[in-house]
């Protein structure tokens, strides 16, 4: 894996997480309501479409559970290739942000902007009851693919498979379901997972004699 694309990735999400919570956070989900792109349909459109084709509206831990079946069943019948530990780490790395992530929703109850936008009380965001804190999509899809990017050769398909996230986090702020902190936060938790998965992989397993 790429610890290097997974240490950049975590230094960035550490930045806008710091950069979100010192004061982005509210003047961004303002800008989105007042500007009118607030809804979009290339992010409420293309995200749904997402969503169906991972399974996430279907069962939040599907797709973590088949990658994890599928590294090891790879592994078994092909130990030397690339792909069945990709997958484990994958799945491994998924699992384990989607649990931090739902602890942290129970301890930090920040409301959503939409919540707060309509409320107006930007006084009273944290242990409010809320569920926006981390961003549940953006640990699923950056704890799914980040490891993925990380261990694949392949450019285009490595830059894919960041874009992807990516654009998920963007729409869960322009759909004011999240802030910008709660997206990096998530994504942040995603890389230091990734980190500590590629670091013991190294550390423990042989390295795949093929893709």
């Amino acid at each position: 894996m790429d610890r290097r694309l997974l240490a950049w990735t975590a230094a960035v999400a550490a930045l806008l997480v710091l950069l979100g919570l010192l004061g982005l956070d509210r003047p961004i989900a303002e800008w989105v309501r007042a500007s009118g792109v607030e809804n979009a349909r290339v992010f409420a459109w293309g995200l749904a479409a997402l969503d169906t084709i991972s399974g996430i509206s279907l069962w939040f831990w599907l797709a973590g559970c088949v990658a994890l079946a599928l590294g090891a069943i790879g592994l078994a019948i092909a130990r030397d290739a690339r792909w069945p530990r990709a997958l484990l780490a994958a799945g491994v790395v998924q699992i384990a942000t989607l649990h931090t992530m739902s602890f942290g929703k129970d301890g930090f109850g920040r409301l959503r902007p939409h919540q707060v936008l309509e409320s107006g009380d930007w006084s009273h965001v944290w242990h409010a009851g809320g569920v926006s804190f981390p961003s549940g999509h953006s640990a699923f899809y950056f704890g799914l693919l980040l490891p993925l990017a990380a261990a694949c050769p392949i450019r285009w398909l490595r830059i894919v498979l960041v874009a992807i996230p990516v654009y998920v986090v963007l729409a869960r702020i322009d759909l004011a379901k999240h802030f910008l902190s709660d997206v990096s936060t998530s994504a942040l938790i995603a890389a230091l997972y990734s980190l500590l998965v590629a670091t013991l992989a190294r550390r423990w397993l042989p390295a795949p004699a093929s893709a």
